[in-house]
């Protein structure tokens, strides 16, 4: 059964997709119930982008939801085709159709590999390893083996709670172990700069 709220990778951003087919209300519990999960996760008025197609009354009350929380929305609109002016879904500037979302913690042993962005809701603990072909997004702490952009993509991003993997990947590089296991939470984002890959607080 398809869940009636997710959450989807979009160049280290979220977007808010929705199931057309779930009932209203119960698209707004999950959203309620995943964001009280995701704790400090989100930056204060953090935005999160809303899908297509909403009526009104959807998008005032998903915009309520996200602001109990901290968050701010951003409507995204829907551009037409070059040929025929058709709209189209996947043809959205900047959206990642293909994204994998983890609702629940990684634990040791356990590894996740997809070729587009991944979202993790929980933790990634020692001995847990992800690798994406993208953006990769934890909402929790970063201890296991993060490797984004596996297949060269040196624009991809890791972001979670605080990172204190041993090992980070962004295409190639590898980061360094952190200095300060003991740094307080913050939402980071690793990233190649000048070549080498940088961890800095989001902003």
């Amino acid at each position: 059964m398809r869940e009636a709220v997710v959450f989807k990778g979009i160049k280290g951003q979220l977007q808010l997709v929705v199931n057309e087919f779930a009932e209203f209300s119960d698209v707004l519990m999950q959203l309620d119930a995943k964001l009280a999960s995701a704790n400090d996760f989100f930056n204060k008025h953090a935005v999160v982008n809303l899908p297509p197609k909403l009526t009104d009354d959807q998008r005032r009350r998903l915009k309520g939801v996200l602001s109990v929380h901290g968050l701010s929305a951003k409507e995204v609109v829907e551009r037409k085709g070059p040929m025929k002016g058709k709209k189209s879904y996947s043809e959205l500037d900047g959206y990642e159709t293909e994204a994998l979302i983890v609702n629940k913690t990684l634990r040791s042993g356990q590894k996740v590999v997809y070729d587009g962005s991944v979202v993790i809701i929980g933790d990634l603990n020692p001995g847990a390893e992800v690798v994406a072909g993208k953006d990769i997004i934890i909402l929790g702490a970063c201890r296991g083996m993060a490797h984004a952009g596996a297949y060269g993509n040196q624009g991809a991003t890791i972001t979670a709670n605080r990172i204190l993997a041993i090992q980070l990947r962004i295409a190639g590089l590898i980061a360094r172990a952190p200095d300060d296991l003991d740094k307080p939470v913050r939402v980071e984002t690793a990233r190649i700069k000048d070549g080498t890959v940088v961890i800095e607080p989001s902003r």
